[in-house]
This record gives structure tokens, sequence and C-alpha cells, in this order.
């Protein structure tokens, strides 16, 4: 599905694709110099990858996800599903008051949570989270994320779709990368 990114005003935007779960140990090896010249073969412009785990900062106007992903899977050979944040979206959440705390995550998710959803997150969690635009959760948690059971995984059984988590050292580095 292409996704228009002009809704902001801009004709080139700045944005990030989030790939889930690439390089953890041994598995899902991804080098990151093919997964930026994969970009570019899509037309995508400055083009840059920020550290291992799977975040490409790129500009365009649009954006395909089942394009990205469908050419990963050619290229790679196994699923890494994809979540596309503009800067925009990733600033909304860095300015919000929870996003301040002390072992803050986010997770981007694929699609927008319904209102069903929500409450049954808010009936599961103990720690404090919030929900930034029906598709981005941010939580603070009491445990380190190995500690925790409010992972990735957590998130995506609960929830029944692709989600790929990030902590709040990655999203501001990312954000002070984007354009």
């Amino acid at each position: 599905m292409l996704q228009n990114i002009t809704e902001f005003g801009v004709m080139n935007m700045s944005s990030v694709a989030l790939l889930r779960g690439i390089n953890l140990g041994k598995k899902n090896k991804v080098d990151m110099k093919s997964l930026k010249s994969l970009f570019e073969q899509m037309a995508y412009t400055n083009v840059r990858t920020y550290i291992q785990t799977g975040n490409v900062l790129f500009e365009g106007t649009s954006y395909d996800i089942q394009q990205i992903e469908t050419l990963l899977q050619d290229t790679y050979g196994f699923d890494i599903p994809v979540v596309v944040r503009t800067k925009q979206e990733l600033l909304e959440i860095q300015q919000h008051d929870i996003f301040s705390k002390e072992q803050v995550y986010v997770l981007f998710l694929e699609k927008h949570i319904s209102d069903e959803q929500h409450a049954l997150l808010t009936e599961l969690i103990d720690d404090e989270f919030t929900i930034v635009h029906h598709k981005n959760i941010i939580i603070t948690l009491s445990k380190s994320y190995h500690q925790t059971k409010y992972t990735n995984t957590f998130f995506e059984k609960k929830l029944n779709m692709h989600s790929t988590a990030r902590n709040q050292n990655t999203v501001n580095k990312i954000i002070a990368k984007m354009e």
C-alpha cells in the first residue's frame, strides 16, 4: 500500500524504516551497505542506516511498505516486517511527557489499534504507557527490557500484529540524524 507523506505540507519528507528482527545474534543477517543500496534502488534519496538493528533513514514523497517488504524477502530470503515513521511522527513521540522518563521503549505498530485493543492493554499492563496516534506505544518499564514481560513479542501476541521496539536512546539518535 502506497503511503503518501505529503500530508505535512512538505514535498520530500525525511522518514525512517524500522525493520523487525534482523541481526539478532547469528539469525537473520542483513548487511547495512546492501540494505542502503536496496532503498536507493527503490528511488529513495539521502539513504543511510543507523546501527545494525535495521533503521533506514530516507527521503521521499511516498513509500510502499509492501514493496519494501517484498524486496527485502526476495533479497535476504526471510520475512522482514517493516514500519515507517516520519520525522514529524517521531518528534511527537519524543515530546510526550512519558518519553522523558527512565527505561523508555517505543513500540511501533504496523496498524492502528482499536479502542478494544487499547482497553485490553490497559487491563494487562502494570507499567506506565501511552499510545500515540493509535500506532505507537511509549512504555516506561519497571524492569529492564530483558527482565520484563512487556517485550515486543508480548505486544505482537496481544495485538495480533507486527511491531518493532526501539529504546529511547535509539529514537533520539534517529531523530538527530534526520534532516
